[in-house]
């Protein structure tokens, strides 16, 4: 590749050794595919100074009617596991609010009646004797 090392190429275009590997012998089926292989054909062809387009049209013609593997993300597992655990954790708690208010209400009158008995003062005014004469 004109003298540069691929190291270098690698440094100053920012791809992957391989794939420049896979460019310069011409291993399409190494490279990501989609829009990054014609991207790196144009970034190494500007940074060694040749014409983008023509590089990337000869790409084109030798890869026509050649399928290329297209850049699928791996889907956000653990947001679509934690979905249910989340669901059971607010059906749990309404649940139990839902108890509480019910306890409540239920046993209200005798939590009254239990609170009213205890907060009474259990000693009464002193009576006057019964044989006291004044």
């Amino acid at each position: 590749m004109r003298g540069v090392t691929l190291e270098e190429i690698s440094t100053a275009t920012r791809i992957a050794p391989r794939f420049l590997v896979a460019l310069e012998n011409e291993h399409w089926d190494e490279l990501p595919g989609g829009v990054f292989n014609r991207g790196f054909i144009r970034a190494v062809a500007r940074f060694l100074g040749l014409d983008e387009d023509t590089l990337v049209s000869e790409y084109a013609l030798q890869t026509k009617g050649r399928s290329e593997p297209g850049v699928v993300a791996d889907p956000p597992l653990e947001s679509s596991r934690r979905w249910p655990a989340i669901a059971l954790v607010i059906v749990v708690a309404i649940l139990l609010v839902a108890a509480a208010v019910v306890a409540a209400l239920h046993f209200a009158p005798q939590i009254s009646a239990w609170l009213h008995k205890h907060s009474t003062p259990s000693a009464t005014a002193p009576q006057p004797a019964s044989g006291d004469s004044h």
